[in-house]
């Protein structure tokens, strides 16, 4: 089974890093669970933007942090053909490209997914963090499965529900492991 796991959200811990910095550039404080839609903004700037801007310091690439259990978890998954996935602007490939070196070295698959793209992305499953992704993967295949790592920012008032016996709703990399464990027993 291959299976493409997204970077941002899935396997680094993207918000939390952003808003470390926002807070240190701007001094304004915001937890994770402020972050409650994709297209989130603080005094007016949409996170997605900073979070781009803030991608072109490779310095602060290498800064971000991993989500909990994302590496026990890709070694427990290494027995399929998995891909990395990831929208981040091309200025930013190197650097993520180190990043995943130092602490994913069994990902050896990169693809680059321009916004609104991952429905052409190579795999039978996609994990990821928001739901318009999930969708349009989904939607494109009716053999395909989708894992929402669900955020607070995941849930974005899209048709998901519509793709019901298509998508496993993931809180943390455990139950992300079990989710492809009933995939693969399924297929």
């Amino acid at each position: 089974m291959k299976i493409a796991l997204d970077i941002d959200g899935v396997l680094a811990d993207q918000v939390s890093a952003a808003l470390l910095e926002i807070e240190k550039d701007y001094g304004q404080k915001y937890s994770k669970s402020d972050i409650n839609r994709a297209h989130w903004s603080f005094a007016g700037i949409e996170i997605w933007t900073e979070i781009g801007r803030l991608l072109a310091d490779p310095e602060y690439v290498m800064r971000v942090p991993l989500i909990d259990g994302a590496q026990n978890a890709v070694k427990q998954l290494a027995m399929h053909d998995l891909l990395v996935v990831t929208a981040r602007r091309p200025n930013a490939e190197e650097a993520t490209r180190r990043w995943l070196r130092r602490y994913f070295p069994c990902l050896k698959q990169y693809h680059h997914a321009k916004t609104g793209t991952k429905h052409n992305i190579p795999s039978d499953v996609l994990i990821d963090d928001l739901d318009m992704n999930i969708v349009e993967f989904v939607r494109s295949d009716p053999d395909r499965r989708g894992i929402l790592f669900l955020h607070p920012w995941s849930l974005n008032d899209t048709d998901i529900k519509n793709y019901s016996d298509q998508v496993y709703y993931c809180p943390q990399w455990q139950s992300v492991v079990k989710a492809i464990e009933d995939i693969d027993v399924k297929s």
